[in-house]
This record gives C-alpha cells, sequence and structure tokens, in this order.
C-alpha cells in the first residue's frame, strides 16, 4: 500500500530551488491579434513543496504548468531546471527532461484504450526503452501499493472516476520522478474520491519527499499546501509560504519509492 513509501530521510536546507520562474511572458497569436496569457511570472520552487496554484479559470494556471515542464515556450523569460534552461534544449531533450524528472496527472486521464491497466501503467516505461519484465515489474509494485493490483486487467474506462485517478497516478509515478506537476487532479471526481487523491498526494510529499505542483479550483485544499499560490489574469497576485520546507535532497541516491518499486517482491 501507499504507506510502504514511508522511511527517514537525512534533513539539510535545501537552498537552491528546483524550479525558477524569471520574468515569464507568453502570448498566443489569435489572428493578426497577440493575446497575453501569462504576464511578467516569477516564482521559486524548491525541493520538498507542496505547491497549489489557485485561480479563476483563464487566468494561465495550465499555462503556466506547460512552461514549466517544457511544453510550452515562453515568449520571453526563462524556466530554470535546478539551473538548467529547459527552453536552451531542443524538444527532444526537453522530452528526456519531462520523462525523467516530472510524473504529470492531468483532469482527463488520457488512456490508451486498447492496454488494460498495468499495460497503461507501464507504457511510459515502454516508450523509454526499459525492458519488458523490469518495466511489468514496476508498474506490478506500484499498483499493489495503491491497492489495484486486483484491477490490473481491467480496462481503465471500466474502473470509476475516482480508480482511475489513482491509476493515473500510478502511471505518473512508476518511473519514479521527484517532481509530480497535477492539472486539476480532483475536478471530475466526487468528495470522497477527491480526499482519497489529496490525501495521496500529501503522503507523497510529507513521507517520499516529492515536490509537487498543483493546479485547483478547490479552495478546500489549501490546507495540504506548504506554499499557495494565488493567480488572477495571467498574473501571479500572491504567494503564501504556509511552511519552510527544509529536507534532505535525494536526488542522486536511491530514495524510497524508487526502492519501493525495484526491490518489492
Amino acid at each position: 500500500m501507499v504507506e510502504e513509501l514511508v522511511g527517514n530521510t537525512k534533513k539539510t536546507k535545501e537552498k537552491v530551488p528546483v524550479i525558477s520562474i524569471k520574468g515569464v511572458n507568453k502570448n498566443f497569436e489569435v489572428g493578426k491579434t497577440s493575446v497575453p496569457v501569462l504576464k511578467d511570472i516569477n516564482l521559486d520552487i524548491y525541493f520538498g513543496e507542496f505547491v497549489i496554484i489557485f485561480g479563476q479559470s483563464g487566468c494561465g494556471k495550465s499555462t503556466l504548468l506547460n512552461t514549466i515542464t517544457g511544453l510550452e515556450k515562453p515568449t520571453s523569460g526563462t524556466v530554470l531546471l535546478r539551473g538548467l534552461d529547459m527552453y536552451e534544449k531542443n524538444d527532444d531533450e526537453r522530452a528526456k527532461l519531462r520523462h525523467d524528472k516530472f510524473g504529470i496527472v492531468y483532469q482527463q486521464s488520457n488512456w490508451l484504450k486498447s492496454l488494460n491497466v498495468v499495460e497503461n501503467v507501464e507504457f511510459p516505461l515502454q516508450i523509454a526503452g526499459m525492458k519488458s519484465k523490469r518495466a511489468r515489474k514496476r508498474a506490478d509494485n506500484i499498483l499493489d501499493m495503491f491497492g489495484f493490483k486486483a484491477y490490473e486487467n481491467y480496462i481503465p474506462t471500466e474502473l470509476s472516476g475516482g480508480q482511475q485517478q489513482k491509476v493515473n497516478m500510478c502511471r505518473a509515478l512508476v518511473s519514479s520522478p521527484w517532481i509530480l506537476i497535477a492539472d486539476e487532479p480532483t475536478g471530475n471526481l466526487d468528495s470522497v474520491s477527491a480526499a482519497d487523491v489529496m490525501y495521496i498526494f500529501k503522503y507523497l510529499n510529507d513521507e517520499s519527499k516529492r515536490t509537487i505542483i498543483m493546479v485547483s479550483h478547490n479552495p478546500d485544499n489549501e490546507k495540504y499546501a506548504t506554499k499557495v499560490v494565488y493567480m488572477k489574469d495571467g498574473m501571479i497576485e500572491k504567494v503564501t509560504d504556509k511552511r519552510k520546507v527544509e529536507v534532505g535532497d535525494t536526488e542522486g541516491t536511491k530514495d524510497l519509492l524508487e526502492m519501493a518499486l525495484e526491490l518489492k517482491s
């Protein structure tokens, strides 16, 4: 189950942002008109933070997530991943960084309908070139952690909305990324399923030290965050630090989730 991710982590102060967004502007061209969507965005996100971005529909939240993950090149400004300028890399290099460093949970799961649950979960590993036996083992292990081993041969659309979102989280976590990106992950769920999903995110943040960046409309989710970003009309209105995070950086070591995925029998 998820509890198997618990462990001890040496605590040292993390001084370098995992992600640093500096002076980012993004315009979309609509006909002959340039429409500004992001306006002078500046934001630092540190290892171990749980950042929730709030704002009305159309304020630029999802565009900001896409810019962070290398999908949406800014019109101006920089997005640094551990000091590395994401947009100095070409499309293929950014795609590799996205696979290696990010796990992405969308509101809509975008299943490959010809594949069952375990095949969908292992698919990111397969396209990255991992051998089939190892990919299947990791997919089996993470489904078992989340209590979904019994559903591995189901077609994902046969599951409830809450179950699908948890499997979606398994797919995002199967490569053991150290940054989780979630775009309205509870938007289509009932209150009980939404609470379950938020508990898992918080657990991963607290116990497996995942950095999480989430977009949400639900003010009830604010209690899970260590940093809250309020956006309006493409700008950041306010950033509230609810907790100063001082945790060890596990990058470059065999971390808890990685061990669970590889060593669990």
